[in-house]
């Protein structure tokens, strides 16, 4: 016996349930649809692209969420031309064993030998294994919560800094913080302990971040919690940026030779 189908109830029904991708299929294949023979392999299929779609807008979320300013992933990072660099430590660090157990990462070195692309690589692992991440750097980090304090929404975005899997802190070492601003530091690093991971990157060896922050019991009270259960990498070399800049001038040299 036939069944009619009203299709416009089905439809509805689907956006009712929000079940977008089946109504995409259900309008761009009917006769692949209809071609099935078991429904229960139908059925499958279908929740099967249901599925896949969801994931794949949320995946987009985390990545807009995240605001990386660049697409860096651990296969573009040249491992043979940054030998300082461990590459299975990396490719551990990349299982994400760290940010379960709420563990943090140091990068530490000159400009332009790598750090951000590792943090970035590291964020693209985590949004990809669905967790949430915020990338900022330390400049911006302070810079939004000194003007959270004129609107009086400090500690509303505060604990939004506290709200992600992984905080990524770039470009730690370029400015010296003043009191307001290192009290603003410690407290999201204070926030974090124990309770999510921070990737951070500085230009600067420990030793020199006494310059960095307020008053030597800043420093010291960062160092504590971030340090406490953390991986430190330090990379070393001339900047990659740099190291092109000559190779390029020195193949014009060549070609005007």
């Amino acid at each position: 016996m036939s069944t009619t189908i009203d299709r416009e109830a089905l439809v509805a029904g689907l956006k009712r349930l929000k079940l977008r991708r089946i109504r995409e299929l259900l309008e761009a294949e009917p006769d692949r649809l209809a071609a099935y023979t078991d429904p229960l392999q139908l059925v499958a299929d279908l929740v099967n692209e249901e599925v896949k779609a969801r994931e794949a807008t949320q995946h987009e979320k985390r990545l807009r969420a995240a605001r990386f300013p660049q697409h860096k992933t651990l296969a573009s990072f040249d491992f043979t031309a940054q030998p300082s660099v461990d590459e299975a430590t990396v490719r551990a660090l990349a299982d994400l064993d760290f940010v379960a157990r709420h563990e943090n990462v140091v990068l530490l070195g000159p400009p332009g030998t790598g750090k951000t692309h590792l943090a970035l690589a590291l964020g693209h692992e985590a949004i990809g294994a669905g967790l949430n991440v915020r990338f900022t750097t330390a400049g911006a980090l302070v810079d939004h919560l000194y003007a959270s304090l004129a609107d009086g929404t400090f500690k509303r975005e505060l604990a939004r800094y506290g709200q992600f899997d992984l905080l990524i802190i770039d470009e730690l070492g370029y400015l010296s913080l003043d009191k307001t601003a290192s009290n603003h530091f410690f407290q999201v690093i204070n926030q974090a302990y124990e309770r999510q991971s921070v990737v951070l990157t500085s230009n600067r060896p420990f030793q020199e971040w006494a310059g960095l922050f307020h008053d030597p019991v800043t420093v010291s009270a960062i160092l504590d919690r971030l340090l406490h259960h953390a991986h430190i990498l330090n990379l070393k070399g001339q900047s990659y940026r740099l190291r092109e800049q000559l190779q390029r001038g020195a193949k014009e040299v060549t070609s005007l030779a």
